[in-house]
C-alpha cells in the first residue's frame, strides 16, 4: 500500500473532533486580530496617525493594487511577529512541555536527595535504582517532546517569515517606477 492511502486522517468521529481543535492548541493559524492588521497597514501607507484609514473599508480604493499589497503586508507582518513572540514565550508558559519537564526536573532532583539521605550504609536500594530508571525514561519522553514543540513553533516562525517576504517582494513590485531601459517597458511609437 503506498503512503498516501494510508495518511487519510481520522475516521471515527471521535478522532475527527480530537482533530478538528487542533489548530486552537496554540492559536498560531488564527485569523490576526483586526486592531494590529489596521496598524500596521497605516504604518505601511504611512497615514496620518490622527486619521487611520481602515484596511476593509468598501471604499473605492478596493481595486487599488497598492492597498491590495499593504494590506498583505501587514497581515504577513502581524503572523511573523506573532510566530516570533510565541516561539519566545512558549517555553515559559505553564502549560508547555518544557515547563512540565522542569518542573518534573525538580521534583526529580529533591527526590533522590531525599533518597540519597535516608540510604543505609551509603548504597542504594534496588526499588530506588528502578525508581530512577522509571523517571530517567520519562524525562527523555519529556526531553522529545520539547524538542517537537520548539521544532513545531520554529517551523511556524518559518512559514511566516516565507508569507513576509513574498508580501514585501509583492509591495516592492507594487511601488517599483516603471523602468524605461526594460524590455518589457519599452514603448513602440509608431
Amino acid at each position: 500500500m503506498s503512503s498516501p492511502r494510508r495518511a487519510t486522517g481520522p475516521r471515527t468521529p471521535n478522532g475527527k473532533a480530537v482533530s478538528s481543535q487542533n489548530a486552537r492548541r496554540h492559536g498560531l493559524t488564527a485569523e490576526p486580530p483586526a486592531g494590529l492588521v489596521e496598524a500596521w497597514y497605516n504604518i505601511i501607507l504611512d497615514n496620518d496617525p490622527c486619521a487611520p484609514e481602515a484596511p476593509h473599508s468598501d471604499n473605492a480604493h478596493s481595486d487599488d493594487p497598492r492597498r491590495n499589497a499593504a494590506l498583505r503586508l501587514a497581515i504577513a507582518e502581524v503572523c511573523y511577529h506573532r510566530a516570533l513572540h510565541a516561539l519566545e514565550a512558549h517555553p515559559r508558559e505553564p502549560g508547555s512541555a518544557q515547563a512540565r519537564m522542569s518542573e518534573f526536573q525538580v521534583a526529580m532532583h529533591a527526590h533522590l536527595d531525599e533518597l540519597e539521605a535516608a540510604r543505609p550504609n551509603g548504597r542504594p536500594q534496588l526499588e530506588e535504582l528502578e525508581y530512577a530508571s522509571s523517571a530517567l525514561r520519562r524525562f527523555e519522553g519529556m526531553a522529545n517532546a520539547v524538542a517537537h514543540e520548539h521544532n513545531l513553533y520554529k517551523r511556524y516562525v518559518g512559514e511566516a517569515r516565507a508569507q513576509r517576504r513574498k508580501a514585501l517582494r509583492a509591495w516592492c513590485d507594487v511601488n517599483r517606477p516603471p523602468n524605461p531601459n526594460s524590455r518589457n517597458e519599452l514603448r513602440r511609437h509608431p
